[in-house]
């Protein structure tokens, strides 16, 4: 093997042991010898790829989050596809295929929802800043979700972005309700629970767009 690929094996490997590490006892109860005894490689080669254990956590951070970003894009898309073929788009079509794939991702592997939801908002100002990041994205993804469903909902008194904060705050914040029980509430029963606040937002719309437009109040500087 080449150079750069070896070292991205390497780099690999104690991504693997990192997840199963921090996903099973937590940022704070594991050392980088441990990793390295995990990926059975030296410390040497840990420092390699990275500088710190937090520089390591917000790495796999990150590539959880990939992987999550790149399963949800995928499935929306899917419902977009099936939905112009069809009787147009559904709210709840949307919000279930979006809320399968992040239910789905805890529960397939929990120690991915231990390094996302859990140990990321406790480690350092560092992690919290790359953590909002990431939410701030999501919240964006949400908002053009909202704006694509329920057009002009500004010119109704809708404030997107309090919408958009609120839904993810939502869905973040029942699936670590889930993870922190240990799963035991059934995967449908969250999942059509979750669904319940994008039902009674599909119920309301049609009354909100008959109604008489409102802005929003202007801010003063």
């Amino acid at each position: 093997m080449a150079m750069p690929d070896r070292v991205a094996q390497r780099r690999a490997m104690l991504l693997a042991a990192a997840l199963e590490a921090f996903g099973t006892r937590g940022y704070h109860a594991v050392t980088v010898r441990e990793i390295c005894s995990g990926a059975k490689l030296t410390e040497r080669y840990f420092y390699e790829s990275f500088k710190s254990l937090e520089a390591l956590f917000s790495a796999l951070y990150l590539d959880l989050n990939g992987q999550l970003k790149s399963a949800t894009l995928a499935a929306l898309a899917e419902v977009q596809r099936q939905s112009a073929a069809s009787a147009g788009l559904r709210v709840e079509r949307f919000a279930e295929a979006a809320l399968r794939v992040l239910l789905e991702f805890i529960r397939d592997d929990p120690r991915r929802a231990r390094v996302m939801l859990i140990d990321a908002v406790s480690i350092s100002h560092d992690i919290q800043r790359i953590s909002t990041a990431v939410t701030d994205d999501y919240q964006q993804l949400t908002r053009s979700f909202i704006e694509l469903l329920f057009p002009n909902a500004r010119a109704h008194g809708v404030d997107i972005d309090i919408m958009a904060a609120g839904l993810l705050g939502t869905n973040i914040h029942i699936a670590t309700h889930w993870v922190r029980e240990g799963l035991k509430t059934p995967f449908e029963v969250v999942l059509r629970n979750n669904l319940t606040i994008y039902q009674a937002m599909s119920a309301y719309w049609p009354r909100l767009a008959g109604s008489t437009p409102a802005p929003l109040p202007q801010t003063t500087p």
